[in-house]
Formats: C-alpha cells, sequence, structure tokens
C-alpha cells in the first residue's frame, strides 16, 4: 500500500521536504523543519563552486525533491545564491510534485521567513494527511543495501541475510541498488564474475581498477592502509579483501544488471544495480546516492551500531550481533543474530528481514525515523 505519483510512480512515505539552496538559508531551514516535525537537507555550499560541482548540488537537490516517497518540497534561498530557484523548482515540479518557494531577504529577514514557512509547509503537510495509501506492485520498488560499523558478524548473519531478502524481492521484480565502492578491492572478480554479461564484469573490474589507482595517487597510500576502519578491526575484520567478501554478500546471487551513475536517477529495469559512488566517505555518502536514485527504502547492516538514517527514505538497521541489538536497540530494527545460535538459518532471516521490508514499506516507522536521524550528503563528483 503506497501513494501513487503522478508520473507513474508510488511512494511510500509522502514527505513534506524542506531544502535549503545555500549554506546561509541553513538555520532557517532547520527551524522550519523543526517546528513542522519535516525534514530538511542544508547544503555546504550554494556559491563559489565550479560549474561541475555546482552541477552536482543542483541534482542532488532535484533529486531529493523528485524521490517518490516526497509529497512535497519547501524551497528556502537566501536571495543572492548561485543555487538558483527557479531551476531547482521545476526540475522537481516535472515529477508532478508541489513546490513552494521562500526567499529571506524578500520576506523581511529570518523571523519573518519562519513564519512563513512554517505555514506553507504546514498547509502542505495537511493536503498530504488527506491522500490515502492504494495498493502498489512489490516490482515498483528500489531498496538500497549497506552496511556500516561492521563486525565480524557482519558477513555471516548480517549481510547474508540482507543477501537473502535481495533475492526474494528481485525474484519478485524488485531493484536493488548496491554501492560502497570503496569495500570492492578484495572481491572485485567474484563481483565480476556474477555480471549479467561479461562486458559488465569488465566495466566493474576498471572501476575497482580506477578506484585504487586514484586513492594511491591522491593520499600516497594504498586503500587498504585505512580499510578496515578502526571500528572494524576492534570488531574482528582484519583486512580489506575480508571485509570486502562480506561486503559484497549483500546482493545476493542474482546477476548484476550494471552500473549506474547519479545522472541516471532511476533503474532503468528491475534487478540488481551497483552504483558508482566512489567520492565523499562512507555510509552518508552512498545511501543519499541510493535516495538521489529513487530508492523507497534502504536495508542497512551494522554489527557494531550507527544511527544513520536519511531524510527521504527509511533506513532498517540490522546487525547480525544480538548483543549490539541488545544493548542499541533504540538504534536497531532487526535481530539477524539468530543463526549464530543455531536458532534459525540464514534463508529464515532474509525471509523475516523482506517481511518488515513490506512491512516498512506500508507505514511502520524505523528507529532511525523514531530517532530523526535525517542525513543527506550529496557525493562530489570524479573528475
Amino acid at each position: 500500500m503506497g501513494y501513487k505519483r503522478p508520473d507513474g510512480r508510488f511512494g511510500i512515505r509522502n514527505i513534506v521536504l524542506i531544502l535549503s539552496l545555500v549554506q546561509c538559508a541553513n538555520s532557517t531551514a532547520s527551524r522550519i523543519g523543526l517546528q513542522c516535525d519535516a525534514p530538511y537537507i542544508g547544503i555546504d555550499t550554494g556559491c563559489g563552486q565550479g560549474k561541475v560541482q555546482a552541477a552536482r548540488t543542483d541534482l542532488g537537490l532535484i533529486a531529493a525533491g523528485a524521490n517518490p516517497n516526497v509529497y512535497g518540497v519547501l524551497l528556502v534561498s537566501l536571495g543572492c545564491q548561485w543555487v538558483k530557484p527557479d531551476v531547482i523548482g521545476p526540475a522537481i515540479e516535472k515529477t508532478g510534485k508541489k513546490v513552494c518557494y521562500l526567499n529571506i531577504q524578500d520576506e523581511g529577514g529570518m523571523p519573518e521567513a519562519v513564519e512563513k514557512g512554517v505555514r506553507l509547509v504546514r498547509e502542505m503537510q495537511a493536503e498530504a494527511e488527506a491522500q490515502r495509501r492504494e495498493p502498489c506492485p512489490v516490482s515498483g520498488l528500489v531498496v538500497g543495501v549497506n552496511c556500516g560499523g561492521s563486525d565480524w558478524t557482519t558477513a555471516i548473519t548480517g549481510n547474508t541475510a540482507i543477501g537473502e531478502m535481495t533475492d526474494i524481492l528481485v525474484g519478485r521484480g524488485g531493484s536493488c541498488l548496491m554501492s560502497e565502492v570503496y569495500g570492492f578491492p578484495g572481491s572485485d572478480v567474484a563481483v565480476a564474475q556474477n555480471a549479467a554479461t561479461y562486458e559488465i564484469g569488465l566495466e566493474i573490474l576498471d572501476m575497482v581498477r580506477d578506484l585504487r589507482a586514484d586513492f594511491l595517487q591522491k593520499n600516497g597510500q594504498p586503500i587498504s592502509e585505512v580499510n578496515p576502519s578502526p571500528g572494524n578491526k576492534e570488531g574482528g575484520i582484519t583486512t580489506l579483501c575480508e571485509k570486502s567478501m562480506g561486503n559484497v554478500k549483500k546482493m545476493g546471487s542474482v546477476p548484476i544488471q550494471g552500473i549506474l551513475k547519479l545522472e541516471d536517477r532511476n533503474p532503468p529495469r528491475p534487478g540488481m544495480w551497483i552504483v558508482d559512488q566512489r567520492l565523499g566517505g562512507n555510509d552518508a555518502y552512498p545511501c543519499t546516492a541510493y535516495a538521489m536514485l529513487g530508492a523507497h527504502a534502504i536495508v542497512f547492516c551494522t554489527g557494531r551500531g550507527t544511527p544513520i538514517g536519511n531524510a527521504v527514505a527509511p533506513v532498517i538497521k540490522v546487525t547480525g550481533n544480538s548483543e549490539s541489538f541488545r544493548r542499541l536497540n533504540s538504534m536497531m530494527d532487526f535481530d539477524a543474530g539468530a543463526p549464530l545460535r543455531g536458532e534459525a538459518t540464514i534463508a529464515e532471516m532474509g525471509r523475516d528481514l523482506y517481511r518488515l521490508l513490506l512491512e516498512v514499506c506500508e507505514g511502520k516507522r524505523t528507529k532511525a525515523e523514531i530517532n530523526g536521524d535525517i542525513t543527506y550528503l550529496i557525493p562530489a563528483v570524479i573528475e
């Protein structure tokens, strides 16, 4: 049961989203969001970027507003920034979304802008609440899979359960997105062998080869010296190869359909897709990339625990570590640790996780949503 959109897609949430178009407007946007209990996205730019990076900022904002989980958008301008509301707004409106505009300088200052912004957001929220859910096909679902704050259980039960869920979802016509290219070295050949075609396999190998070379050139050290992280090592992961082989288990056994760029916006057909997001860091950036590509939800495995959420896509937190699930229950949604105790099979965990995914799609709130984590960090451009 979802919300039908004018462009033919559907959403699993009916969010009214607040977008700041320049760093100077971030506080105004956040105050409106807090008063309305609405997610907002701030940026650290809006002026002074070169042409290529400015285009990526525009893309990140437009893609956020265009995500199928969004009902309407409030654009908050200072009034003199480079990011143009008459570029961002119409691009979002093309997907059938309602867009309202706010200019701090025109409104007479920050307090006045906040007052008007709260009124506009609440009007859209009332409209969104009046919309009723309708039956929507599982085949239209797009789900990102990710992991972070990993430990030794992540590969054995957590990511493996996600892989089972991935197989079920793709088998029913849905789409899965997987990024975390920083975690591919060491398993790139295994990933390439799971590609749908020989040519796609070569593209995967080329992508990881370029990543290794770029990282060495820019940092003077191989990527294996900074990955795994200190927390990964404390959690029992010893090498990048070991981490990588656990990382890619989230893909399940379905063939990889190809590599997507952020500019692609949506998977062209159902199946498993790799998202080429190499810059910006771990966790928050790939999750933002999934949301930019139209993901309805993100399934995120963490052995050690992380509160990360997303401004437009609910994040389901999975752990293979039952002790972490107990100790950090306020952040965790699903305990995949039963197979380690001989109490369930990985296949059973995958089916249970798939059922939880559907419950979240039909309105069950995740812990990240309850906690109000609205992370959204636009990945940089590969130049």
